[in-house]
């Protein structure tokens, strides 16, 4: 399961759970409910670090570049 952690415009801090890499992927492929400009403050894979820093809006890329499915 994978979990990203962000906050919102409000300052309260949210998560959403994703089944799978591919999920998440497909979640972050085309327009989603959570605004490009949040910060991440995590993302987890099955309680492991993914190491991303940075903006919502920036989060497909990185993915892409640790995306199993490309090594």
């Amino acid at each position: 399961m994978i979990e990203l952690r962000y906050q919102d415009s409000y300052q309260q801090i949210r998560s959403q759970t994703f089944g799978n890499f591919d999920a998440l992927l497909l979640a972050f492929s085309g327009c989603v409910t959570i605004p490009d400009n949040l910060n991440v403050l995590s993302l987890t894979q099955d309680g492991n670090d993914l190491g991303y820093q940075g903006l919502v809006g920036d989060l497909y890329r990185y993915l892409k570049s640790i995306d199993p499915k490309n090594h």
